[in-house]
């Protein structure tokens, strides 16, 4: 009998330790046991979190994927999953299975997650990008301010942001630039009047802006380019007749300038301007005598052409809208050519940079087609956006080479937003890249600056 007491006494002790490691190594809220592996006293029975599989792992915004694994527990609050860094939205766990939406702009890069102060990662996921067209201003042939869609336009043509977020439009058939304030407000910043007097315009073109948020005006009617500073102020730059001189400030005469672009090179700071010429002039801008210089393209007046070498030995055909590349490269519409021209501004060599001919073709530049490019826009990694005018949609040209239409119907003239490809244009030639993730382009023949959102 005494025996037995002591064994039962000795089974009662083993009972309570038993029970007070259980309580001490017990299960967490998130139903895992031991999520502590410092916890040398701890026995570990279901171990640590495992990621094992994710599917799938590519998608655009709000893709609902699934990771599979192990010890992912049941406490949502405690699970957190990014996409390239951006989190996304958790919508359910279990302890094997975790479901997450991908966020908007997450963009490619890897899945990372986090269960219970464990760090896992996955697989890449392959971000697909979505494009949504809305109408951001006007949208009626007119003359009118106001906000958004109820102000009106006529025949806008291009456009430039300064540094406060402004939007302004060359309305060219208005003789008007137009300021368009980031709450949509439209109002009328220079010009209105038709003439070639000071504050009026003859048919203006095209926009550049400086780091001053000085702008620059080609005034293809007036055959001129004209500055206007951030309070309103005009300066005649060069030009004032048709022709083909160059020379000093207003001596000089240009054809119907319709690209400019403010730029630098050897020679200091410049303005680049295309015109009917089918040459690229180029202003000096650094001893405010503005001379006037053939930049690229030929010396003599309207000899269009298709050539590629050296600045003086290129020929361009309607060259137009510009934008420049990194350091010392100028990409130009080339639009009577139907490509994408590439001015290599240290080796002083012109070559093209895509399409050649005439079509509708995406795929890798060198293959590409285009029917009438007009605009060009730069973002900052390096995408090439650009105004296919005559095909009635925008494409881009991305890091790898490859030109893919991201908003409008091919060939078709309309007046549609909604997603990229259902949206429709109506000769379409400008284009800005903006803000991350916004593309405005100028609408001409709907009369109104559309914006594209990247998503």
């Amino acid at each position: 009998m005494i025996t037995i007491r002591i064994f039962r006494a000795r089974d009662i002790f083993l009972l309570l330790v038993l029970l007070s490691l259980a309580l001490s190594c017990g299960s967490d809220d998130n139903g895992m046991d031991c999520p502590d592996p410092t916890n040398a006293d701890c026995d570990q029975i279901g171990g640590d979190p495992t990621l094992s599989s994710v599917a799938p792992v590519t998608g655009p915004k709000h893709t609902e994927v699934v990771i599979t694994g192990e010890n992912f527990g049941t406490d949502a609050t405690k699970v957190s999953v990014s996409f390239n860094g951006t989190p996304g939205e958790v919508l359910g766990v279990t302890d094997t299975e975790v479901t997450v939406r991908v966020p908007a702009r997450a963009y490619t890069g890897p899945i990372t997650m986090v269960v219970d102060g464990f760090d896992l990662t996955g697989p890449e996921f392959v971000y697909e990008l979505t494009y949504t067209v809305e109408t951001f201003a006007g949208g009626e042939e007119g003359y009118e301010e106001g906000s958004g869609t109820e102000a009106k336009f006529y025949r806008p043509n291009d456009l430039v942001m300064d540094s406060g977020g402004n939007i302004f439009v060359v309305d060219s058939a208005n003789n008007a630039i137009r300021k368009i304030a980031p709450d949509g407000e439209v109002s009328t910043f220079a010009g209105g009047v038709l003439g070639s007097g000071e504050g009026q315009f003859g048919y203006p073109r095209g926009l550049a802006i400086d780091g001053d948020d000085n702008i620059y005006v080609a005034d293809s009617g007036n055959h001129r380019i004209v500055k206007v500073d951030p309070s309103g102020d005009w300066t005649l730059i060069a030009g004032v007749e048709q022709g083909y001189v160059n020379a000093l400030g207003t001596a000089a005469k240009f054809r119907f300038p319709a690209g400019i672009l403010v730029g630098e090179d050897a020679g200091g700071s410049a303005l680049y301007v295309s015109e009917d010429n089918h040459a690229i002039r180029r202003i000096s801008l650094d001893d405010d005598q503005y001379l006037v210089g053939t930049y690229a393209g030929p010396t003599i007046a309207n000899q269009p052409g298709e050539r590629d070498g050296g600045l003086s030995g290129a020929r361009f055909s309607d060259p137009r809208g510009m934008a420049k590349s990194g350091e010392g490269t100028i990409l130009l519409a080339d639009y009577g050519n139907h490509s994408i021209r590439a001015i290599d501004q240290s080796a002083g060599t012109v070559e093209r940079f895509a399409g050649g001919d005439i079509g509708h073709l995406d795929g890798n530049r060198s293959e590409a087609k285009f029917r009438g490019p007009s605009d060009i826009s730069m973002a900052g990694d390096g995408t090439v956006y650009i105004v296919d005018s005559e095909n009635n949609c925008i494409r881009h040209i991305d890091s790898r080479g490859n030109v893919t239409t991201i908003a409008g119907v091919p060939g078709v003239k309309g007046y549609k937003n909604g997603t990229g490809d259902e949206a429709q244009f109506h000769w379409p030639t400008g284009v800005l890249y903006g803000r991350e993730g916004e593309i405005y382009v100028a609408d001409t023949f709907n009369n109104a600056i559309r914006k594209i959102i990247i998503d």
